[in-house]
Formats: C-alpha cells, structure tokens, sequence
C-alpha cells in the first residue's frame, strides 16, 4: 500500500495536506491529540495537574479500546500537512455506508479550512465507490461542530446515545431507500 490516503482516494486538494495510513509509531501523536482535543472539558470541570494527566490517559485508553470493539476493520489515518501530524480521521466503511467514527484537528489547526479539505475529499471518494450515505455522531454539546456537519449537508437523525447526536448526509446520486412495510406503520 503507498504511504498516503491515494489508495483509498482521500487526497485533498492542498498539496500540503494528506492522509497516511496511521501506524503504531503514531501513539504518542494520537495521545496527545486526543488530549489537546479533549482535556479542556476536563479542565474546565477544574482539574489539573496529574489527576487531569490521568483521567486524560485513562479517557483516552477507554476511547481507543471501545473503538477497537465496536469497529476492528475501521481504517485509520493520520492527517499531515507539510508533513506534520496534525489530526487523525477514523473510518468504518460497510456496505454501502461510511460511518465517520473520529476526526479530530490539533485545535491550533482547526479554522482554516483543513476540516473542509478533509471532507471534500473523503465525499469525493464515497461517490466514486458509489456510497450511498456518510455517517457520524457529534456530542450534543459540541454545537460548532454541529453547525459544520449542517453546513456540509448532514442531517440530526436522531440520538445516538446519551449525550450524541447522530447525523447522516445522503449521496446526491443515491437512490431513494426504499421503504419497508415496517416503516410504513
């Protein structure tokens, strides 16, 4: 396989950004994404120090390993740009669906466009495979990200858990699902 996201068809645009494939080398990026990403909620709840170091680790084992669970083919990417770890984007791909199960930017990154960049490639690739529909959930507090997605064309589909929204976004050249007599009721 080639060192980048090509075999799959996500290149975006911008030369300087790409995805490759993610590795085990990656751990201690992925660590500290996920804890630029995450640890303001938990600082925000007034921790710090090693108590917010160690709830930060263990949120991010617990995170890795019930994605890991719920998704053992899901492919995982590393975002770059220039050639430096910026994000990470997780994909579960069945059928003739993608679920969206993570996509994070290191917050110094996030505003310039590189989340569009992402998801303007990633769409292109499901319409060339024929994906009918994109899928994600958004925590329901996470209202930026929200608008994003409803900008990108996702729909709230409903809740998808506690405290997640789940959205979908349907290929424009998809067909209509057909509806089942259960649904009908």
């Amino acid at each position: 396989m080639s060192d980048d996201g090509a075999p799959f068809g996500l290149v975006p645009s911008d030369p300087d950004l790409r995805l490759r494939p993610s590795r085990p080398s990656d751990a201690s990026f992925m660590r500290q994404l996920f804890s630029e990403v995450r640890g303001g909620q938990f600082t925000a709840a007034g921790l710090s120090g090693p108590i917010l170091e160690q709830i930060v680790e263990q949120q991010f084992r617990s995170q890795a390993a019930g994605y890991a669970a719920q998704y053992p083919d899901a492919i995982s990417w590393v975002v770059t740009r220039n050639e430096t770890e910026i994000g990470r984007l997780l994909l579960h791909c069945a059928g003739e669906s993608w679920h969206i199960i993570d996509i994070a930017l290191l917050p110094a990154e996030c505003g310039r466009g590189l989340g569009s960049e992402i998801f303007d490639a990633l769409e292109a690739s499901a319409h060339q495979r024929g994906i009918t529909a994109l899928t994600l959930s958004v925590l329901a507090s996470n209202s930026a990200a929200r608008r994003f997605y409803l900008r990108r064309g996702f729909a709230e589909a409903g809740e998808a858990g506690a405290a997640h929204i789940a959205m979908r976004k349907i290929s424009p050249s998809a067909p209509p699902r057909a509806e089942t007599s259960a649904a009908r009721r």
